[in-house]
Parts: C-alpha cells; structure tokens; sequence
C-alpha cells in the first residue's frame, strides 16, 4: 500500500471514529424523543401513569401493613396472642387496632375456659379481673359492636370449647343498628365468624364474607402512613409484651383481654374534655332516631337459645350513659330509641330465662359523673358498680 493510500485510510478511520458519538448521541436523543412522543399520547399516557400510582400505592399498603401489624397481620395478632396467653401483658401505641382479629387468636389460646366472661364493646374495655378477686375472668370486648358480633365472639368461644359458665352479654344502643346505618366497617373483620355462628343457628341469608374488604381499604391512606412512620421514628419504647399493667406512653393490652391507658391518655381526660365530648355526642345523636334492625333481634334470640341449650347462665346488661347526655337525651328522639332497646333486652330475656341488669340511665348502678371519661365510657368504679348488680358474682 502506498503511503497515499495509507494516509487516505487513516483519515477514513479517524473520521468514523469521530462520527460514533454523534451517532450514539442521536440514538439516544431520538429514543428521548419517541418516549416523550408516546407519553403525549392518551393511552400510553394513562397506561404510565396507572403503573406509577399503582406503585405508589403498594409502598403505602406495605408501609401501613408492617407499622400497623395488629390492625391487619394475622401473624402478627397471633403472636401478640401467644404473650397474652402465656400471661403476659401487651403494649400498643393506642387501641386502634384489629380488637376481633386479636380476640380470635388469644381465644384460641386461653389455656381453659373462663368462669366468667363479658361480650361486648369498648364500653367495657377497662373491666379488669381484679373486679372479680377468685374468679377466672375474661374480657371479650371489641371496638363498637354490633349484633353480628355477639354471634362471632361466641362462635370463637364454641369453636375452642370456650364457653364460660357466666355470660355477662353487654346491650348498647347501637347494637341492632341496621348494617345501611353504620358508619364504620370495624365489625367487618369477623364477619366469617359470625356467618359460622349463623350457620349453626340456621340463619339462612349469612352475610357476603367479600365486604371485609372495604377494611383492606385503610392501608391506602398516605396520612395514615406517615403518621405510624412518625410514631415509630420517635417512640421512647416501641410496643411489644411487657409485665408492667401500665406504662407512661403506651397503652396495654392486659392479659385478661381487658385494657389500662398510657399515663399520657390518662392525663388527657379531664373534666373540661368529658363535658366537651358530652356536648359533641349530644349534638350529633339529639335528632337521630334511633333503628332497630328485626334481624338482629331474630339472631341474638336464636343465640340466647344456643347458650341456654348449653348451660350457660346470660346475664343481658346495658352500659351507661353519662348522666349530664342521658338526661338531656332523654325526651328526645334517639333517647326514645333507647327504650325501645332496652324493651327488646328485656322481652329476649324473659324468653330464654336471663337475667337483665343495668340500664343506660346510670342512675340505676350509681354512676356518678367523674367516672366517665366521655358521653359513654365509664371507669372501672362504674363497672365495678354494674357488676354488683348481677346475682351470684
């Protein structure tokens, strides 16, 4: 090869070589271009933009998921169980939680039958066993019950061989409520329970067991996230078993399946607050009348009869009201409501041989103001009072 022709090559390569990154950089830039051209375009644009939601979404469930464990992990309220049944106490940053999810565990788990045991809701979360000294007790409340959750709370007890000999069966004002009524979805997460306990009752329309799912709704909220992420990063103790019946910051689950406020909590309710939250009851609850749902009653006559075929003594007793909300609810609509209740109680009473005790008017168990700390939950001095009330305890 001459150098000429030499020469000639070289410059051929060089230029090649010079015109690569142009190349690439034009390849690059137009597959920037095509990428930016179909993200203008409708479908390919909404398809982008429904996979980065989707995303964002699954790290909000997870996130919700892993900081709120007793609110949605059935490991997690199984573990949580386990401590309890060993004698454990259990702390939790607040209440909000799974309370039927964490009762269908730690029922499972009681290591024998109570002597006696009360059903209802968060009315009776502070009735400890140390207002029954020498009896075996258990408190098988949950959050803001409803009928459908005196059939599942017991359909746990029968499913274990669980059944106490003591049935205190609490009535609140909201427990015939028909389901179009309600304004939570809490009771939504034991109604497969409560379908087995309509089974064995021969209900015969049982409840679709797809709308727990309206309960899977709550991992989806970004506020919610932030704010247990929050409240991890900063705990001075993170929740977990414990064997101190209180603590300062955290709430405890008690082993007897009751509860005991944080220090905190309990510095919060304060007289100011109690008549704040009076009002707030009686304003929202003043006009509304108050429904009551045939087929609950039917359901909880059918379970009063499984009980008495059983052996069961039921003692049916309603919560009480603050006095300050009861007497100005009193000649109201929802206060009319309240009577119609507690004639339903005492007509399913008189039809299966239970005992009624209570009433929501607290003057009958001697409820004085100071021991409530809303319209509606009382202390464990008012609870010790109703519980006076009940033959033979």
């Amino acid at each position: 090869m001459s150098q000429a022709e030499a020469q000639g090559l070289a410059d051929h390569q060089q230029r090649d070589a010079s015109t690569l990154p142009r190349t690439r950089r034009a390849g690059l830039g137009g597959q920037v271009r095509q990428l930016l051209a179909v993200a203008g375009q409708p479908l390919p644009y909404l398809v982008l933009t429904a996979i980065f939601a989707a995303l964002l979404l699954a790290g909000v469930a997870a996130a919700n998921f892993h900081l709120a464990p007793l609110s949605y992990s059935a490991a997690a309220q199984a573990g949580a169980a386990e401590d309890l049944a060993a004698g454990h106490h259990y702390a939790v940053f607040d209440l909000n939680l799974d309370t039927r999810g964490l009762r269908r565990e730690h029922i499972a788990r009681l290591g024998a039958a109570p002597e006696v045991a009360v059903l209802g809701a968060s009315h009776w979360q502070e009735a400890h066993a140390d207002l029954l000294p020498g009896r075996r007790f258990y408190n098988a409340h949950v959050h803001r019950d409803y009928y459908e959750d005196l059939l599942a709370v017991v359909e746990m007890m029968v499913r274990h061989d669980r059944l106490p000999r003591t049935l205190i069966m609490s009535i609140r004002d909201m427990t015939f409520l028909p389901e179009q009524q309600r304004t939570d979805t809490l009771w939504l997460t034991a109604l497969p329970d409560a379908n087995a306990m309509a089974a064995r009752l021969g209900i015969d329309r049982p409840r679709p067991e797809i709308r727990p799912l309206r309960r899977w709704l709550g991992l989806l909220s970004l506020s919610t996230a932030w704010d247990n992420a929050l409240r991890w990063l900063l705990a001075d103790r993170r929740p977990g078993p414990v064997d101190q019946p209180s603590l300062p910051t955290l709430d405890v689950l008690q082993a007897d399946g009751s509860i005991r406020w944080s220090d905190a909590h309990h510095a919060q309710f304060t007289a100011e607050r109690r008549e704040h939250q009076v009002q707030i009851a009686l304003a929202e609850r003043r006009n509304r009348p108050l429904t009551i749902d045939p087929r609950g009653i039917d359901a909880v006559d059918r379970l009063l009869g499984l009980l008495a075929g059983r052996g069961v003594r039921v003692v049916l007793i309603h919560p009480p009201f603050h006095p300050d909300f009861y007497r100005q609810i009193t000649d109201t609509p929802y206060g009319a409501g309240l009577l119609q209740v507690e004639t339903v109680t005492a007509r399913l009473a008189a039809a299966h041989g239970a005992a009624v005790v209570g009433s929501f008017d607290p003057a009958v168990a001697g409820c004085a103001p100071g021991m409530f700390i809303d319209a509606e939950h009382s202390s464990p001095a008012c609870l010790r009072r109703l519980l006076d009330l009940v033959p033979g305890l």
